[in-house]
Protein backbone atom coordinates (compact mmCIF):
# COMPACT_ATOMS: atom_id res chain seq x y z
CA UNK A 1 0.00 0.00 0.00
CA UNK A 2 1.45 3.57 -1.25
CA UNK A 3 1.51 6.90 -0.19
CA UNK A 4 -1.88 7.47 -2.16
CA UNK A 5 -3.51 4.43 -0.19
CA UNK A 6 -3.12 2.40 -3.14
CA UNK A 7 -2.45 -1.30 -2.46
CA UNK A 8 -1.34 -4.08 -4.78
CA UNK A 9 0.77 -7.50 -4.82
CA UNK A 10 2.60 -10.45 -6.26
CA UNK A 11 3.23 -13.88 -5.76
CA UNK A 12 5.85 -16.63 -6.09
CA UNK A 13 6.35 -20.19 -5.76
CA UNK A 14 8.84 -22.22 -3.49
CA UNK A 15 8.57 -25.93 -4.21
CA UNK A 16 9.56 -28.78 -1.07
CA UNK A 17 10.85 -31.64 -2.65
CA UNK A 18 10.39 -35.01 -0.54
CA UNK A 19 13.82 -36.93 0.15
CA UNK A 20 14.73 -39.55 -2.63
CA UNK A 21 13.75 -42.96 -1.42
CA UNK A 22 16.70 -44.84 -0.28
CA UNK A 23 17.13 -48.58 -0.08
CA UNK A 24 20.38 -50.91 0.76
CA UNK A 25 21.57 -54.49 1.67
CA UNK A 26 24.45 -55.39 2.93
CA UNK A 27 26.32 -58.65 1.62
CA UNK A 28 26.17 -61.10 3.75
CA UNK A 29 28.09 -61.72 6.87
CA UNK A 30 31.57 -63.33 5.88
CA UNK A 31 35.01 -64.43 7.51
CA UNK A 32 37.97 -62.25 7.69
CA UNK A 33 39.77 -64.27 5.43
CA UNK A 34 37.24 -64.49 2.94
CA UNK A 35 39.19 -61.80 0.20
CA UNK A 36 38.10 -58.48 -0.84
CA UNK A 37 34.31 -58.76 -2.34
CA UNK A 38 34.42 -56.87 -5.64
CA UNK A 39 31.92 -55.23 -7.16
CA UNK A 40 29.14 -55.11 -4.46
CA UNK A 41 25.76 -53.47 -5.13
CA UNK A 42 22.71 -53.53 -3.57
CA UNK A 43 21.89 -49.46 -3.41
CA UNK A 44 19.01 -48.08 -4.88
CA UNK A 45 18.30 -45.73 -6.84
CA UNK A 46 22.06 -46.17 -8.39
CA UNK A 47 24.38 -43.12 -9.01
CA UNK A 48 24.91 -43.02 -4.92
CA UNK A 49 28.20 -43.56 -3.07
CA UNK A 50 29.05 -46.23 -0.61
CA UNK A 51 30.75 -45.61 2.30
CA UNK A 52 31.83 -47.42 5.71
CA UNK A 53 34.95 -49.38 7.24
CA UNK A 54 36.13 -51.65 4.82
CA UNK A 55 34.54 -50.02 1.89
CA UNK A 56 36.12 -48.70 -1.34
CA UNK A 57 33.34 -47.21 -3.74
CA UNK A 58 34.42 -47.70 -7.09
CA UNK A 59 32.93 -44.67 -8.29
CA UNK A 60 30.31 -45.48 -11.16
CA UNK A 61 27.24 -45.30 -8.41
CA UNK A 62 26.62 -48.72 -8.54
CA UNK A 63 29.47 -50.94 -6.81
CA UNK A 64 31.94 -50.92 -4.49
CA UNK A 65 34.31 -53.32 -2.64
CA UNK A 66 34.30 -54.41 0.63
CA UNK A 67 37.68 -55.61 2.43
CA UNK A 68 36.45 -58.00 5.79
CA UNK A 69 40.46 -57.58 6.76
CA UNK A 70 40.52 -53.78 6.74
CA UNK A 71 36.95 -53.70 8.10
CA UNK A 72 38.48 -56.33 11.21
CA UNK A 73 36.32 -58.27 13.67
CA UNK A 74 32.74 -57.32 14.27
CA UNK A 75 29.39 -55.88 13.03
CA UNK A 76 30.27 -52.83 10.50
CA UNK A 77 27.62 -50.30 9.56
CA UNK A 78 27.88 -49.75 5.09
CA UNK A 79 25.76 -46.49 3.89
CA UNK A 80 24.66 -45.89 0.63
CA UNK A 81 23.99 -42.36 0.38
CA UNK A 82 21.80 -40.94 -2.83
CA UNK A 83 21.37 -37.28 -4.26
CA UNK A 84 18.46 -36.86 -6.11
CA UNK A 85 18.27 -34.11 -9.48
CA UNK A 86 16.79 -31.57 -7.21
CA UNK A 87 20.09 -31.92 -4.59
CA UNK A 88 18.01 -33.91 -1.93
CA UNK A 89 20.03 -36.34 -0.17
CA UNK A 90 19.12 -39.75 1.91
CA UNK A 91 20.73 -42.35 2.72
CA UNK A 92 20.28 -46.17 4.00
CA UNK A 93 22.14 -48.42 6.44
CA UNK A 94 23.09 -51.85 6.93
CA UNK A 95 25.02 -54.10 8.48
CA UNK A 96 27.61 -57.08 7.60
CA UNK A 97 29.33 -59.12 10.64
CA UNK A 98 33.17 -60.02 9.78
CA UNK A 99 33.81 -63.31 11.78
CA UNK A 100 37.22 -63.91 13.35
CA UNK A 101 38.74 -67.72 12.49
CA UNK A 102 38.39 -70.17 15.04
CA UNK A 103 41.55 -70.99 17.46
CA UNK A 104 42.61 -74.09 16.33
CA UNK A 105 46.13 -76.03 17.61
CA UNK A 106 47.19 -79.11 17.03
CA UNK A 107 50.01 -81.79 18.09
CA UNK A 108 51.42 -83.96 16.25
CA UNK A 109 52.70 -87.46 17.57
CA UNK A 110 56.10 -88.20 18.78
CA UNK A 111 58.82 -89.24 16.44
CA UNK A 112 58.83 -92.70 15.79
CA UNK A 113 60.44 -95.56 13.28
CA UNK A 114 59.65 -96.56 9.86
CA UNK A 115 58.14 -100.54 11.23
CA UNK A 116 56.64 -98.40 14.70
CA UNK A 117 53.15 -100.05 13.02
CA UNK A 118 50.07 -97.58 12.60
CA UNK A 119 49.58 -95.34 15.34
CA UNK A 120 45.48 -95.66 15.80
CA UNK A 121 42.91 -93.36 17.38
CA UNK A 122 45.57 -90.52 17.93
CA UNK A 123 44.32 -86.79 18.61
CA UNK A 124 45.67 -83.61 19.38
CA UNK A 125 43.61 -81.50 17.25
CA UNK A 126 41.31 -78.72 19.04
CA UNK A 127 38.84 -77.55 19.11
CA UNK A 128 36.90 -81.42 18.27
CA UNK A 129 34.98 -81.72 15.10
CA UNK A 130 37.84 -81.01 12.18
CA UNK A 131 39.68 -83.11 9.79
CA UNK A 132 43.48 -84.51 10.01
CA UNK A 133 44.95 -84.87 7.04
CA UNK A 134 49.16 -85.27 5.53
CA UNK A 135 51.42 -87.90 4.52
CA UNK A 136 50.73 -91.34 6.20
CA UNK A 137 47.26 -90.03 7.66
CA UNK A 138 43.77 -91.72 8.09
CA UNK A 139 41.30 -89.24 9.21
CA UNK A 140 38.68 -91.65 11.08
CA UNK A 141 35.56 -89.47 9.87
CA UNK A 142 34.41 -88.72 13.41
CA UNK A 143 36.21 -85.39 14.18
CA UNK A 144 38.42 -86.91 16.92
CA UNK A 145 41.16 -88.64 15.88
CA UNK A 146 42.98 -90.10 13.20
CA UNK A 147 45.36 -93.06 12.08
CA UNK A 148 49.33 -92.46 11.15
CA UNK A 149 51.27 -95.29 9.42
CA UNK A 150 54.76 -94.44 9.27
CA UNK A 151 55.97 -97.12 7.10
CA UNK A 152 53.51 -95.08 4.12
CA UNK A 153 54.73 -92.05 5.38
CA UNK A 154 57.89 -93.06 4.49
CA UNK A 155 61.51 -91.57 6.49
CA UNK A 156 61.81 -88.22 7.14
CA UNK A 157 60.11 -85.14 8.32
CA UNK A 158 55.82 -85.12 7.72
CA UNK A 159 53.68 -82.74 7.89
CA UNK A 160 50.20 -83.38 9.67
CA UNK A 161 47.74 -80.95 9.27
CA UNK A 162 44.28 -80.48 11.53
CA UNK A 163 41.46 -78.37 9.69
CA UNK A 164 38.36 -76.78 11.69
CA UNK A 165 35.43 -75.02 10.54
CA UNK A 166 33.23 -73.11 13.21
CA UNK A 167 29.49 -72.36 13.16
CA UNK A 168 30.26 -69.12 10.82
CA UNK A 169 31.71 -71.28 8.20
CA UNK A 170 34.96 -70.10 8.96
CA UNK A 171 38.15 -72.61 8.58
CA UNK A 172 41.55 -72.51 10.20
CA UNK A 173 44.43 -74.98 10.76
CA UNK A 174 47.30 -75.71 12.57
CA UNK A 175 49.92 -78.27 12.01
CA UNK A 176 52.97 -80.32 13.17
CA UNK A 177 55.82 -82.06 12.00
CA UNK A 178 56.66 -85.44 13.02
CA UNK A 179 59.77 -87.41 11.83
CA UNK A 180 59.94 -91.05 10.53
CA UNK A 181 63.03 -92.69 11.12
CA UNK A 182 64.70 -94.84 9.15
CA UNK A 183 66.06 -98.37 10.66
CA UNK A 184 69.26 -98.77 10.78
CA UNK A 185 71.77 -100.91 8.41
CA UNK A 186 72.90 -103.65 10.52
CA UNK A 187 75.27 -106.28 9.18
CA UNK A 188 76.81 -109.09 10.57
CA UNK A 189 79.25 -112.29 9.89
CA UNK A 190 79.27 -115.47 12.17
CA UNK A 191 82.54 -117.42 12.96
CA UNK A 192 83.31 -120.05 10.43
CA UNK A 193 81.86 -123.57 10.61
CA UNK A 194 83.69 -125.86 13.46
CA UNK A 195 83.60 -129.21 15.13
CA UNK A 196 81.91 -129.69 18.21
CA UNK A 197 84.85 -130.29 19.91
CA UNK A 198 86.77 -127.30 19.06
CA UNK A 199 86.09 -125.36 22.57
CA UNK A 200 84.53 -122.33 23.51
CA UNK A 201 85.46 -119.17 20.99
CA UNK A 202 86.19 -116.45 22.88
CA UNK A 203 85.52 -112.60 21.95
CA UNK A 204 83.89 -112.88 18.27
CA UNK A 205 82.63 -109.86 16.40
CA UNK A 206 81.22 -109.45 13.25
CA UNK A 207 77.89 -107.19 13.95
CA UNK A 208 78.37 -103.05 12.75
CA UNK A 209 77.29 -100.56 14.27
CA UNK A 210 79.35 -101.46 17.25
CA UNK A 211 77.44 -101.16 20.43
CA UNK A 212 74.39 -104.02 19.77
CA UNK A 213 73.64 -106.88 21.46
CA UNK A 214 74.04 -111.34 20.18
CA UNK A 215 72.66 -114.11 20.43
CA UNK A 216 71.41 -117.38 19.73
CA UNK A 217 72.03 -120.47 20.58
CA UNK A 218 75.48 -121.28 22.11
CA UNK A 219 75.86 -117.78 22.35
CA UNK A 220 77.19 -115.25 25.40
CA UNK A 221 77.01 -111.71 24.69
CA UNK A 222 79.61 -110.43 26.67
CA UNK A 223 77.58 -106.68 26.87
CA UNK A 224 80.59 -104.49 25.84
CA UNK A 225 78.20 -104.17 22.29
CA UNK A 226 81.57 -105.64 20.48
CA UNK A 227 82.06 -109.11 21.28
CA UNK A 228 80.14 -112.62 22.49
CA UNK A 229 81.53 -116.05 23.15
CA UNK A 230 79.96 -118.78 21.14
CA UNK A 231 80.18 -122.70 22.22
CA UNK A 232 79.80 -125.06 19.86
CA UNK A 233 78.93 -127.80 22.45
CA UNK A 234 76.53 -126.30 23.80
CA UNK A 235 75.22 -125.66 20.64
CA UNK A 236 75.06 -129.02 19.83
CA UNK A 237 75.81 -130.38 16.20
CA UNK A 238 73.41 -128.80 13.39
CA UNK A 239 73.27 -125.46 11.79
CA UNK A 240 72.81 -122.41 14.35
CA UNK A 241 71.77 -118.55 13.88
CA UNK A 242 73.43 -116.11 15.26
CA UNK A 243 71.37 -112.56 15.93
CA UNK A 244 73.25 -109.28 15.96
CA UNK A 245 70.71 -106.78 16.85
CA UNK A 246 71.50 -102.79 17.33
CA UNK A 247 69.65 -100.18 18.07
CA UNK A 248 70.09 -96.37 17.01
CA UNK A 249 69.89 -93.18 18.86
CA UNK A 250 66.41 -92.95 17.79
CA UNK A 251 65.45 -96.22 19.34
CA UNK A 252 65.26 -98.11 16.18
CA UNK A 253 66.36 -101.14 15.97
CA UNK A 254 67.46 -103.72 13.30
CA UNK A 255 69.14 -107.28 13.10
CA UNK A 256 71.31 -109.04 10.89
CA UNK A 257 71.69 -112.80 10.73
CA UNK A 258 74.26 -115.46 10.08
CA UNK A 259 74.35 -119.43 10.35
CA UNK A 260 77.30 -121.21 11.63
CA UNK A 261 77.64 -124.75 11.22
CA UNK A 262 78.69 -127.37 14.17
CA UNK A 263 80.15 -130.79 12.59
CA UNK A 264 80.01 -133.66 14.78
CA UNK A 265 83.10 -135.68 15.20
CA UNK A 266 83.50 -138.60 13.07
CA UNK A 267 82.51 -142.36 14.12
CA UNK A 268 85.99 -144.06 14.83
CA UNK A 269 86.35 -147.74 14.99
CA UNK A 270 89.46 -149.87 15.50
CA UNK A 271 90.26 -153.61 16.62
CA UNK A 272 94.04 -154.54 17.73
CA UNK A 273 95.27 -157.31 16.43
CA UNK A 274 95.12 -160.83 19.01
CA UNK A 275 97.09 -160.84 22.35
CA UNK A 276 100.50 -162.17 21.34
CA UNK A 277 104.12 -162.94 23.07
CA UNK A 278 106.72 -160.86 23.18
CA UNK A 279 108.94 -163.64 20.91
Amino acid sequence: TDGNGCTSFDTDDVEVFALPVVTFTAPADLCIDAGVQATLGGGTPVGGVYSGTGVTDNGNGTDYDFDPAAAGVGTHTITYTFTDVNGCTSFDTDDVEVFALPVVTFAAPADLCIDAGVQATLGGGTPVGGVYSGAGVTDNGNGTDYDFDPAAAGVGTHTITYTYTDGNGCTSFDTDDVEVFALPVVTFTAPADLCIDAGVQATLGGGTPVGGVYSGTGVTDNGNGTDYDFDPLAAGVGTHTITYTYTDGNGCTSFDTDDAEVFALPVVTFAAPADLCID
